[in-house]
C-alpha cells in the first residue's frame, strides 16, 4: 500500500510567511527519513492521541511531529498530525501533513476534506475547490454530513458573481433579490464547529437550536441524527432522522442515515424501506445496496439479499471500499451455502 513519496509543491497562493513555515516543517520531517519508529516515538504517538482526546490540539500536533520525524512512512502519524494541526489553527502545517499522507495512501478520500478547508483558510480558492470536489466525488455516503458540508462549500465557491446592472437600469430592471439565508445558519455552523472540536453536548444543543429556528433545515436535523448515532443514542437518532425525512422527503442523506440507524437497532423491515427511498433518490450510489443486502438477509429474504449484494459488487469500484467488497463477497458465499 505504501508508495514512493512524490514531491508536491505548496500552493503559490499561500502567504509567503506560511510557505516558509511549511517548508521548514517539511525539511525538519524529511531529515528523519532514514530513521524508524523508536520507543520514544511510540510513546509520543500515544501521548499525541491523549492530548488530541483532551482537545489540546497544539500539544498533540507537537507529539505527532516527533512520530513522523522518526518514521516518515507512518501514514497514520501524518494524518493525525494534519488533523491536529488543522484543529489548532495551523493550516500551513496541516497542508504539508495532508499531502504527505496522500502520497503514502493515495486512494483514501478522507484527507481531501481537511486539505480543502485548510487551502481555503490560506487563500487558495482554486486548490480548495479541487480538493473538496474530489472529496465529494469519491467519499462514500457513509461520510455523511462531512460530504454534505463539502458540497455546500463547493457550491458557494463556484457561484458566479452577480451580473453588474446595465447602465441606466432602474429598479424594475434589477435582478430579483436572493433567497434570504436560513435564520438557522449561524447556529448550524457553530454546531458543526463544536462537533468537530469534540464538544458533543454543546453541539447537540446548538443543532437543536438551529432546528428550532428553522424546522425545515434538513442539514441540521441530519447532522444531529448522525452525531447521536456516533455516541450510540440510536433511538434518539431515529426520532430525529424520521422527522428529517418527514419534513423533506427528497433529502437523500437523511434517508441513508435513517436506514443505517434502523438496521443498527435491528429494525430491518423499516430499514429496507429507508434504503429503497435513498436508492430512488441516488440510483448511482453503491453504498445502500450493502446495507440493504444485510437487512434483507436478516429478514430471511435470501434471493433479494443476493440481488442487493450482487448489485453492490457490480457498482463498487472505489479502492478505499475494499473491506466492504470483501464482506459482500463473504455474505454471498454464506447465502450460497445455505441453499
Amino acid at each position: 500500500m505504501r508508495q514512493a513519496v512524490k514531491k508536491r509543491p505548496v500552493s503559490g497562493s499561500i502567504a509567503s510567511v506560511k510557505i516558509v513555515a511549511a517548508a521548514a516543517l517539511l525539511v525538519l520531517l524529511l531529515s528523519g527519513s532514514v530513521a524508524r519508529a523508536t520507543p520514544e516515538s511510540d510513546a509520543a504517538f500515544e501521548a499525541g492521541k491523549a492530548l488530541n482526546a483532551s482537545k489540546d490540539y497544539a500539544g498533540a500536533a507537537a507529539k505527532f511531529e516527533i512520530v513522523v520525524a522518526a518514521d516518515p512512512s507512518n501514514d497514520l502519524g501524518w494524518y493525525m498530525l494534519a488533523s491536529a494541526s488543522r484543529q489548532a489553527g495551523r493550516c500551513d502545517r496541516a497542508i504539508v501533513a495532508y499531502k504527505r499522507y496522500m502520497d503514502l495512501v493515495p486512494a483514501m478520500p478522507d484527507p481531501y476534506y481537511g486539505l480543502g478547508l485548510c487551502l481555503l483558510n490560506t487563500g487558495d480558492k482554486v486548490g480548495a475547490l479541487a480538493a473538496l470536489r474530489h472529496f465529494v466525488a469519491v467519499a462514500p455516503a457513509k461520510s455523511g454530513n462531512w460530504k454534505t458540508h463539502a458540497a455546500s462549500v463547493v457550491q458557494e465557491l463556484s457561484a458566479p458573481p452577480p451580473p453588474a446592472p446595465a447602465p441606466g437600469a432602474g429598479p424594475a430592471d434589477a435582478a430579483p433579490p436572493k433567497t434570504p439565508p436560513s435564520p438557522a445558519t449561524p447556529a448550524y455552523n457553530e454546531a458543526q464547529l463544536l462537533r468537530d472540536r469534540g464538544h458533543v453536548e454543546e453541539a447537540i444543543v446548538k443543532f437543536k437550536q438551529a432546528i428550532a429556528l428553522d424546522p425545515r433545515h434538513s442539514a441540521a436535523r441530519t447532522a444531529l441524527g448522525e452525531l447521536l448515532l456516533k455516541i450510540r443514542r440510536d433511538d434518539e437518532a431515529i426520532t430525529v432522522l424520521r422527522a428529517a425525512v418527514d419534513k423533506n422527503p427528497t433529502y437523500s442523506l437523511a434517508w441513508y442515515d435513517l436506514a443505517f440507524a434502523l438496521r443498527t437497532r435491528g429494525q430491518f423491515a423499516p430499514a429496507v424501506d429507508a434504503y429503497e427511498h435513498y436508492i430512488k433518490l441516488k440510483p448511482g450510489d453503491p453504498d445502500p445496496y450493502y446495507g440493504l443486502g444485510r437487512s434483507l438477509q436478516h429478514l430471511g429474504r435470501a434471493a433479494d439479499a443476493r440481488r442487493a449484494f450482487e448489485t453492490y459488487l457490480s457498482m463498487e469500484k472505489r479502492p478505499s471500499e475494499r473491506r466492504w467488497v470483501e464482506s459482500a463477497e463473504a455474505q454471498l458465499r454464506t447465502l450460497a451455502a445455505a441453499k
